[in-house]
């Protein structure tokens, strides 16, 4: 465990860049506003999803700043120790696996199970069909998801993998299904 002087500059880090992405960064750099009306109709536009995120950051960063501020100083108070870092060096092979999963696994399931033809058929042209569009979302998620609740665990359970899952299924119920014009990460990327 870090010290509560440096979990309260984490905090604060986090705060002010999530705010600062919330605010400045991601308004001034998407080309839709959050929400936008085009020929009267309403459309979720480019900046929703990254302001929310970013203003999600900054309310997990508001809540452990005030933890860390009520803390009490204790002696088990100690500096970066070898258990945190392997914490951290674990949590960010997860988060570098599921990435890369996320961005590959539908690409080659395509070039390996795709349609076949005398016209190749690139991932960008099936990025928005079912079942491409899912591949990637639904196996880096469930390995970000999973990976990370069992780190946090100490152990890997049946239970947490179900819970991965629906937690997947969940999110593609909500941002995919009523949504026309969104595409999943990483789909944007092609």
């Amino acid at each position: 465990m870090l010290d509560r002087r440096t979990e309260i500059w984490v905090a604060l880090i986090c705060l002010v860049a999530g705010l600062w992405t919330a605010i400045l960064w991601v308004p001034f750099d998407s080309e839709t506003p959050p929400i936008y009306d085009f020929r009267r109709q309403i459309y979720i536009g480019d900046a929703m999803l990254p302001m929310v995120a970013a203003f999600g950051i900054s309310i997990c960063a508001l809540v452990h700043l005030l933890l860390s501020w009520r803390r009490q100083v204790t002696d088990a108070d100690g500096p970066f120790d070898k258990l945190t870092a392997t914490f951290f060096l674990y949590l960010f092979a997860i988060i570098i696996a599921a990435f890369v999963v996320m961005y590959w696994a539908g690409p080659v399931a395509l070039a390996l199970f795709g349609p076949s033809g005398d016209e190749a058929v690139t991932y960008r042209q099936m990025r928005s069909t079912a079942p491409w569009k899912y591949i990637g979302f639904v196996l880096g998620g469930f390995i970000l998801v999973f990976g990370i609740t069992s780190l946090l665990e100490g152990s890997m359970r049946w239970k947490r993998a179900l819970s991965s899952i629906l937690a997947i299924v969940v999110l593609i119920v909500i941002f995919d299904l009523p949504f026309d014009t969104i595409l999943l990460p990483p789909n944007g990327d092609f």
